[in-house]
């Protein structure tokens, strides 16, 4: 009798769970196929690439990182690869728990932290849990992630939990509110113009810089002050989280971890006094730094313009050029992980037609890989004479059977390739010499091209053309 009873449970109890597990996977099944998904999709999407390719050098944290590091001139002035892993207005409190995720998937010799007074404080205000909402989803429901979650949402914020809970229960909420049902067709590169994460800034918001332009050489000297207002104090649950932090680099000696204050334009926002704090927790850990960017040496070092600035607390482009030269020199100093010997830095030699003169290129990094649009990055040690008008000129060759996938002006105008520009007069200074930054359209991924070349070409200036080794300026290598 037991036994009968015993297996009409069990037979009850299988299709129980086998019912749910149906319904769970249909309903993930319907809802990623016609509902726009609602997490942080940059994020998602780098998750996956760190299962398919190995980094050395992981940013978390938000757009103070992302838009300031930029991995394809990180890897041509260091050798080392890198990939964002932060989302925008990311908190602090959210960092122990990704990370631990993070290094399940990855092993780096370098992990990047924000600690900006923003950062280090837990959201405030249904803007801030909007953008922590959309990111957390993007990790599996766990105790740990039930947990924190219990710790760090408001007793009266009962619908952070279904947005922060699963991609699934937040895609449910929103189909219970009155927000309109909007649905998609799925395309590739979801992340045009974020390499590895690295979304730069390209217009600056002169609504929010108007205030700082008039005194911008003042102002941008001002270092940390001892305000303290609610929006930059380190409270004892950041100190907490701080400590959270450093008890993940305890159990992974072999993993350095850098806490940066990255630059602001007016500095004494930020909290002295809170950077102390850190510091001084930070400082037994010997596989653990603080970097601060908003002393004035520092600052005079980075030499930022107020065109480098998009708004007080983000660089543009060209100013992440320059945090990025710096921050390469900042490593080589202070790690024995970045040697020459990690990368090749013999120059292009290009020979000039009708000349005895040549021109060097100190280097070339691309990024071709599926879900990112391609971007490349082209480097001189110096200006030279009379090339300011001359034109970068990087093709992109198919493949004959993939010649349909040339992007649309490519098929218009007759081309053969893919083709990106940038002249000299537009490359961005830095103290490591000059950077070219060629945008591209092209669709074309590594298994669909033939070949890569770049010559150089303006006024009575052209050079011969090279093919490039994909090998050697790639920065996408499949693990």
């Amino acid at each position: 009798m037991n036994k009968q009873i015993l297996s009409i449970f069990s037979s009850k109890l299988y299709r129980i769970l086998a019912f749910l597990l149906l319904f769970v996977v249909l309903t993930n099944t319907v809802l990623s196929r016609f509902v726009k998904p609602d997490s942080d999709e940059t994020l998602a999407i780098n998750l996956q690439t760190i299962k398919k390719q190995k980094f050395d050098v992981v940013f978390m944290s938000n757009s103070y990182l992302f838009t300031a590091y930029d991995p394809l001139l990180l890897n041509s002035l260091t050798g080392l690869t890198s990939i964002h892993l932060g989302t925008s207005a990311r908190r602090l409190c959210f960092e122990p728990f990704i990370l631990k995720q993070i290094l399940r998937e990855q092993k780096p010799k370098l992990v990047v932290i924000d600690i900006s007074s923003t950062t280090i404080v837990a959201p405030d205000s249904d803007h801030s849990w909007f953008f922590n909402n959309k990111a957390i989803a993007n990790f599996n429901v766990s105790l740990d992630k039930v947990k924190l979650l219990k710790s760090i949402i408001p007793e009266d914020k009962n619908d952070i939990w279904l947005q922060s809970l699963s991609k699934t229960s937040r895609v449910l909420y929103n189909i219970t509110t009155e927000e309109e049902l909007k649905y998609y067709q799925t395309e590739k590169n979801l992340i045009i113009g974020k390499v590895f994460g690295y979304d730069t800034r390209v217009k600056q918001n002169l609504k929010k810089l108007k205030s700082s332009k008039k005194d911008f050489d003042k102002l941008y000297l001002k270092t940390p002050g001892n305000t303290v207002t609610k929006y930059n104090v380190i409270d004892e649950t950041s100190i907490a989280k701080i400590q959270e932090l450093l008890d993940i680099a305890e159990e992974h000696s072999g993993i350095q971890f850098l806490f940066i204050n990255n630059v602001k334009l007016d500095a004494s926002k930020e909290n002295k006094s809170s950077i102390s704090v850190i510091k001084n927790k930070v400082k037994p850990y010997k596989n653990a730094k603080v970097l601060e960017l908003n002393t004035k040496e520092t600052k005079k070092e980075l030499d930022l313009k107020f065109t480098d600035f998009h708004d007080p607390g983000h660089v543009m482009q060209s100013g992440s050029i320059k945090v990025t030269s710096y921050f390469s020199d900042y490593l080589k100093q202070n790690y024995d992980f970045v040697n020459s010997k990690m990368f090749d830095n013999t120059p292009y030699v290009f020979k000039i037609k009708g000349s005895k003169d040549v021109l060097k290129i100190k280097d070339i990094k691309v990024l071709f890989a599926d879900d990112y649009s391609t971007d490349i990055r082209v480097l001189i040690d110096s200006m030279p004479r009379d090339f300011k008008e001359v034109n970068t000129i990087l093709s992109i060759f198919p493949k004959e059977k993939y010649k349909h996938l040339l992007e649309d002006k490519s098929k218009k105008n007759k081309w053969k390739s893919d083709n990106a520009y940038r002249k000299f007069k537009n490359y961005l200074q830095t103290k490591n010499g000059y950077v070219g930054k060629l945008n591209s359209w092209s669709k074309l991924k590594p298994e669909h091209i033939d070949r890569v070349e770049v010559k150089f070409s303006g006024g009575d200036i052209t050079t011969e053309t090279k093919i490039l080794d994909l090998n050697k300026v790639n920065i996408f290598q499949v693990k």
